[in-house]
């Protein structure tokens, strides 16, 4: 800085000053810094709820499926009796089988209305089927003590209803047996097995369970002596 003397008068002359603002800037990595330590916690609390909703749902996984498998294997074997007996009420022993005698009364032969059988059969497999891909009973509770796995706590708490949906596959097979029952007597039964390949698709997982039941669709009392063999059995 210097003085000049011009007209009696003192000036006074200074340089510009640099703007040092410029200087004052933080780097940018410093403020990514600050940024990262802002969204860090929320970070990292997203990630340990999302690790205590899988460690959670690993632990119930096996009581859940359970109960949809209960579930399902309680609808199946409801609708397969069921629908059974509603078409095998309309037939009787004789309708399918028919016994030839000897004259002294002994059983010379059982034939079989094998065409029939069948017919009747396939109906039946088809309505089971039908009606489980149908059924209105397709939602479960489960509760929240059960979710723990401890049988103790299984009635514990709030129900909470889980919808599920029922389709699959009905495979079904006819087989009869001869029992003897008292002096001269012998039991024929006819049992029809119903296999049911259901698939339990929910909200969380789909479970596969394969379900038999065996039902008797005949019964008959034959007085009289028996073959061991006879033409047309089903077995």
């Amino acid at each position: 800085m210097h003085y000049q003397h011009n007209n009696n008068e003192y000036k006074i002359y200074s340089r510009a000053r640099m703007n040092l603002a410029i200087f004052n800037n933080k780097p940018k990595f410093t403020r990514n810094k600050r940024k990262i330590k802002k969204v860090l916690p929320i970070i990292i609390v997203f990630f340990i709820a999302l690790i205590t909703c899988f460690s959670v749902l690993n632990f119930i996984n096996p009581v859940f499926e359970q109960t949809c498998s209960d579930k399902a294997e309680s609808i199946a074997t409801r609708i397969t009796n069921e629908e059974t007996s509603k078409i095998m009420n309309q037939y009787n022993y004789e309708t399918f089988f028919n016994t030839e005698r000897d004259t002294n009364g002994n059983v010379q032969m059982i034939t079989a209305d094998v065409l029939k059988m069948n017919q009747v059969i396939s109906d039946i497999g088809s309505n089971i089927q039908n009606a489980i891909e149908n059924s209105d009973d397709d939602t479960i509770y489960l509760s929240m003590g059960a979710m723990t796995g401890i049988s103790v706590l299984s009635g514990f708490g709030p129900e909470i209803p889980i919808k599920i949906e029922l389709s699959g596959n009905v495979e079904t097979n006819v087989r009869s047996e001869f029992v003897a029952q008292g002096i001269n007597q012998t039991i024929h039964r006819v049992y029809l097995d119903v296999k049911t390949n259901i698939n339990i698709l929910t909200t969380f997982s789909r479970i596969h369970k394969d379900i038999e039941n065996q039902v008797i669709i005949l019964e008959n009392v034959i007085v009289g002596e028996i073959p061991r063999t006879y033409l047309n059995k089903i077995n």
